[in-house]
């Protein structure tokens, strides 16, 4: 097995973004300028793989052997899952990520985080001037607010993230240096907030028996929830309802987004999680108070834009409140869509660098 030599002076560490589909590992260096490039990256089936170890070993021979003279200053990886003690205790594959084990193994100084912490220090390494990168969601009047410090020389900004769950995490930076913290507030109780919302709440609590967390909500999860509740409600069901709800669970909120421009029913479905995930994002503004930028991340929001930004649905949600000084609060954060795919692996190095600061 071929590997690449430590060295505490080396630009480039080794990331990883290990999830319950797919394992990706990356050879990413640190510019001058503190940007982060992809040099390699190998992926791999997490299913298929019978640890960690066994990417890492792969990878490793294979980057070696296309970058001779690379040296690495360590190895961050982000997963799926809580993160105690540096090992991830992932729940969607059969392994863990064990930091410690890596680091024996590979004789590299091994840093674990959680997959949304990744994402949180990917953050500040996007443009929010490149579409490909972001997108603004500007308020109801066209105005946008710009980035700014929460406290002078602090700054906070925040990820709510709906994919297959509902993830959220967010970053401090305190002169130069960043921090990110996860957190668990997808799993949080949603407050219903009108007759709708109080009957689904009533039907996915009938149906899990439980009170719903947001992730029941806000996720693809969520969609196929929200779709579900809706034709309940129908006597009768068209061709396209009919085949979605013939589909497994997994599989139903892409066909739901697709035929969201057409299907009534459909339609409504994603009207209905884009409010839902609003309202869950306006608290997270309350929360973290993020005036560096609250971003939405996971997928779902950068696939179904339209949804977002049609008759600034999603900020006039966003900026409802009850009380008049929450909603000046509210007015000043400014909210992006994230669009770069690709950032837990440089967001992972950029940790792994500013954890070691």
């Amino acid at each position: 097995m071929k590997t690449i030599p430590y060295s505490n002076q080396s630009p480039m560490v080794l990331a990883g973004d290990i999830g319950g589909t797919n394992t990706t590992l990356a050879l990413v260096e640190r510019g001058s300028a503190g940007d982060f490039t992809v040099l390699a990256s190998k992926r791999f089936s997490s299913q298929d793989l019978s640890g960690m170890e066994e990417a890492i070993a792969q990878a490793l021979d294979e980057f070696s052997a296309d970058h001779p003279q690379a040296s690495l200053r360590g190895c961050c990886l982000s997963g799926a899952g809580p993160v105690v003690d540096n090992i991830c205790h992932t729940s969607n594959i059969p392994w863990n990520i064990d930091g410690p084990a890596i680091q024996k193994k590979f004789g590299l100084p091994t840093i674990i985080i959680n997959d949304f912490s990744a994402i949180c220090y990917g953050i500040p390494l996007l443009d929010p001037a490149d579409p490909a990168q972001l997108t603004p969601l500007p308020h109801p009047d066209g105005t946008m607010p710009a980035q700014s410090e929460m406290l002078p020389g602090l700054s906070v900004q925040a990820v709510v993230g709906a994919g297959t769950g509902l993830g959220i995490g967010y970053l401090v930076k305190e002169g130069q240096r960043y921090v990110a913290f996860p957190s668990e507030a997808g799993h949080s109780d949603f407050g219903a907030f009108d007759p709708e919302t109080r009957e689904l709440q009533a039907y996915l609590h009938e149906k899990i028996g439980a009170n719903p967390g947001t992730e029941q909500y806000v996720s693809g999860q969520g969609i196929v929830n929200i779709h579900e509740f809706f034709c309940s409600r129908q006597s009768a069901l068209n061709e396209t309802n009919t085949a979605i709800l013939g589909l497994p669970r997994d599989q139903r909120a892409p066909e739901i987004s697709k035929a969201s421009d057409s299907d009534p029913i459909c339609g409504k479905s994603l009207q209905l999680f884009v409010q839902m995930y609003a309202r869950f994002a306006s608290s997270m503004a309350l929360t973290y108070l993020p005036k560096g930028g609250l971003f939405l991340a996971g997928g779902i929001a950068a696939k179904n834009k339209q949804w977002f930004i049609k008759d600034s649905f999603f900020m006039e949600t966003f900026l409802k409140n009850y009380k008049e000084s929450m909603k000046a609060a509210l007015y000043n954060i400014p909210v992006y869509i994230v669009e770069d795919y690709g950032i837990s692996l440089s967001g992972a190095a950029h940790g792994f660098f500013s954890l070691n600061q």
